[in-house]
């Protein structure tokens, strides 16, 4: 998959014609988002043309709200890693500016989407918007499309049980704890990355070292003790994360710290990426360190059995 900024399309033999597009902020990559970019890459194919995928970075909210302090299920990083397992040709990207903002949305498909990319098809979700004030909408695409010579489609509302899937609502669920809901919703465990930094220590004084984290992304889960899964260096292993201050030794920084199970490499300075399984119990004020020793056996103990489970081994 090619990542372009979208000035850079046309540019440098970077020509785009006769594509297959779907556009959105896609954070996340739900299973609505996944819908959407697997049926432009099929029909991408089927149309013997190229799939590509139009986002806008930063979020459209970070620039226009940025007093909402939205919090995004996935980093930029993440989201084309993702975009690229799906099989899309070109990842195209939006520099999201408050003067992008304001562009009329007729200017925005007829001078930067049509003009740039010479699409054959645009698909879309049911609520996309765009323009200013998020004026334009699947009405005026398609009331467009005659005009520009492109093939709309557009996608009812992706549900789940009967509950539409949204970036909202999964960001509910991470925040809540709800990360088995997540996974039903988001197609995959929900994960955050990071370099691993030194602690204080007390755990591997405890005998069970664990790996500090300082994610890269911007969404925590509630504070707890989860199941997990890290990945280092392409390999998996089973852990147990604690999300959360310690309050047993009265600490007020939020942090990650993993347990990682049958691991002794020394990886600070590694990056790592810990995969939400399941939550096990809240955080807990314990009376001392030999009570809150005995309460991690129980944890790496269920966190086994869930893993082993869910794993299928």
């Amino acid at each position: 998959m090619k990542v372009l900024e979208i000035n850079e399309v046309g540019k440098n033999g970077n020509i785009i014609e006769n594509s297959v597009i779907t556009m959105g902020s896609f954070d996340g990559i739900h299973l609505g988002h996944r819908k959407l970019m697997e049926d432009a890459r099929d029909e991408a194919k089927s149309l013997n043309s190229v799939s590509v995928v139009v986002t806008f970075h930063p979020h459209p909210l970070k620039v226009l709200h940025p007093e909402k302090k939205v919090t995004l299920i996935t980093t930029f990083e993440k989201k084309i890693e993702i975009i690229d397992s799906i099989g899309i040709d070109y990842l195209v990207y939006i520099t999201f500016t408050r003067e992008f903002a304001d562009m009329a949305p007729e200017a925005f498909i007829k001078d930067v989407i049509v003009e740039k990319l010479k699409p054959l098809k645009i698909i879309v979700g049911h609520d996309f918007g765009f323009g200013i004030n998020k004026s334009g909408d699947a009405k005026l695409l398609r009331r467009l499309s005659g005009e520009l010579n492109y093939e709309l489609s557009v996608m009812e509302p992706f549900k789940i049980k009967g509950e539409i899937v949204s970036s909202t609502l999964i960001r509910q669920f991470v925040t809540s704890g709800n990360v088995c809901k997540v996974k039903e919703f988001l197609g995959r465990h929900y994960s955050v990355h990071g370099g691993v930094t030194k602690g204080s220590g007390r755990g591997k004084r405890l005998g069970f070292p664990t790996a500090n984290i300082i994610p890269e992304e911007e969404l925590f889960p509630k504070d707890g003790v989860y199941a997990t899964v890290a990945k280092i260096e392409g390999d998996f292993y089973r852990s147990v994360t604690n999300v959360g201050s310690n309050p047993t030794f009265n600490e007020i920084l939020r942090r990650i710290e993993t347990y990682i199970m049958n691991y002794s490499k020394d990886i600070y300075g590694m990056e790592i990426e810990v995969f939400f399984v399941a939550r096990l119990r809240g955080e807990i004020k314990f009376e001392s360190s030999g009570a809150l020793e005995e309460q991690i056996r129980e944890d790496i103990e269920l966190s086994t059995e869930i893993l082993d489970l869910k794993m299928g081994h």
